[in-house]
C-alpha cells in the first residue's frame, strides 16, 4: 500500500511541488489489487501514523520519505 502511494504520487505530482493525491480510493484500490474496505483501513492506519492527511477527498502525503522507506 506503501508503494502504490508513493507510486501515484509521483506519477501525479513528478515535480513533487503539490502533496495532494487527486484520485479516488476505489481506483486506489484496484491499482494495489485489494478490496476498498482494506484500502480504507490501511488509510487509516496511515492517518493515525501522520503520513497521511485526508481533507475534502484528497490524500495529502505528509511523511513521504516515511512511506518509502515502508515500502520493504
Amino acid at each position: 500500500m506503501a508503494k502504490a502511494l508513493v507510486d501515484i504520487h509521483a506519477k501525479f505530482n513528478p515535480s513533487g511541488d503539490n502533496n495532494s493525491i487527486e484520485i479516488s480510493r476505489d481506483d486506489i484500490a484496484h491499482y494495489v489489487g485489494t478490496a476498498t474496505e482494506s484500502l480504507i483501513r490501511t488509510l487509516s492506519d496511515f492517518k493515525a501514523e501522520k503520513l497521511i492527511e485526508i481533507k475534502d477527498g484528497k490524500i495529502l502525503v505528509s511523511g513521504l520519505d516515511k512511506l518509502k522507506t515502508l515500502l520493504y
